[in-house]
């Protein structure tokens, strides 16, 4: 990704995502990473397309939610974000980074913060 379409392409992603995993769109999601993309969780690590739709599948068996985007910061071929989301009806924040070559995720961190005080 390059300083002149990285922001278009990681605002577009985003949007595309959410929408993808509303789908159950776990084949197309996982097109979206490199070959040898890695995505890390603090219980796991996924490396590639096949790990990454696998880990995609378990994800969706927790019928997530997501809520507001409640903040982005794009720079040159990095997002950060934070998004609302339920998990199992269990509301949390969806916190994390993606690194983008090409237009394609080549690693992508995310974490899931409890939120007991919100309803």
């Amino acid at each position: 990704m390059t300083a002149d379409n990285g922001t278009a392409v990681a605002q577009d992603f985003l949007s595309s995502q959410v929408a993808l995993l509303e789908a159950g769109d776990t084949a197309t999601l996982a097109l979206r990473y490199a070959e040898d993309a890695v995505f890390v969780r603090f219980d796991f690590v996924a490396h590639g397309r096949d790990e990454i739709k696998t880990m995609f599948d378990g994800y969706l068996e927790e019928h997530p939610e997501v809520g507001d985007v409640a903040a982005v910061k794009i720079t040159e071929d990095i997002l950060m974000y934070q998004a609302s989301e339920r998990l199992n009806g269990k509301l949390v924040w969806a916190v994390g980074t993606i690194y983008f070559v090409d237009g394609l995720v080549a690693r992508q961190t995310a974490a899931f913060i409890d939120r007991p005080f919100e309803s």
